[in-house]
């Protein structure tokens, strides 16, 4: 397992090499410039992420993988880079055709060896599992794009066959099972949801599970939404990005909390689309 990991640390670096040149070729796209910058921060954050699993394993005996990467799988993974770096540098690619590259080698054998190594890990330690659920961010991004690129339809297509990674968990807490009910049918398609009636039971839940999305209302008894956020941050403080509430009174109190630490609200009654899309957002943050 080791050795697999320290191949995916060079590959990732590769990656972040290639696509940063690439990136700076393309200058005058400013589109497409930020969409290879974004997918070369993406691969140093994988970098990174193999990195805390060679230390997590760095202490214990070697683990004998299912899989060992052979030479030939080697050769095709770094031939799309070579590829990649050749044609944007010296032209012989268009965009169109550097765009097919990408997701060819985004959905090569090198994204299913790095997801094998995370979920051996997530299943031992709840470190890597927030690392799993944002690979599956990273993929809906490069479909997000392709869906923003002319002619793309088969690029874009492969992306979308592609089997979930991770499906994002989402949690609603609310005491009013009307409300959690409506919230949940409309939100069924985002990922698997649960359900808390007070702060309380939703810090119990964070416990044993990581929610992309946290959908709070603030009035609950027990434990209110504002003390519920507060316990949630100290304990998980990347969960602070991840709320989303719901209130039929803002007050200026209120308004002030949201404002100074730039949490998203809605105000009841919510309009659907509204609801649907502040959701969205949340989920494709990293």
């Amino acid at each position: 397992m080791k050795e697999i990991i320290k191949w995916l640390r060079e590959i990732e670096h590769l990656a972040n090499n290639v696509y940063s040149q690439a990136a700076l070729i393309y200058a005058n796209d400013e589109k497409f410039k930020k969409f290879l910058e974004h997918t070369a921060e993406e691969e140093a954050w994988h970098y990174h992420v193999m990195g805390s699993a060679a230390e997590y394993l760095s202490a214990e005996p070697d683990i004998l993988p299912v899989i060992c990467v052979d030479d030939k799988t080697n050769q095709k993974i770094t031939k799309y880079f070579l590829e990649i770096s050749s044609g944007s540098t010296e032209g012989t690619l268009s965009k169109a055709e550097l765009i097919e590259k990408i997701v060819e080698v985004e959905l090569s054998e090198w994204n299913d060896i790095f997801l094998y190594v995370v979920n051996f890990l997530k299943d031992r330690t709840c470190e890597f599992k927030y690392p799993a659920a944002r690979i599956q961010t990273h993929i809906k991004e490069i479909e997000h794009y392709l869906e923003t690129v002319q002619g793309r339809t088969q690029a874009l297509q492969k992306i979308k066959e592609l089997p979930p990674v991770w499906t994002e968990n989402i949690l609603i807490v609310d005491d009013e099972k009307m409300i959690t009910g409506l919230i949940k049918s409309l939100l069924n398609r985002s990922g698997n949801i649960d359900i808390a009636h007070d702060g309380q039971e939703a810090l119990n839940m964070m416990e044993k599970k990581f929610y992309k999305l946290i959908v709070s209302d603030i009035d609950m008894p027990k434990m209110d939404g504002l003390r519920f956020y507060h316990e949630a941050v100290e304990k998980y403080p990347s969960s602070s990005n991840r709320f989303l509430f719901m209130t039929g009174y803002l007050s200026s109190e209120r308004q002030s909390f949201f404002d100074k630490r730039n949490i998203q609200y809605l105000a009841k009654p919510m309009d659907i689309s509204a609801l649907r899309e502040e959701a969205a957002k949340i989920i494709l943050l990293k």
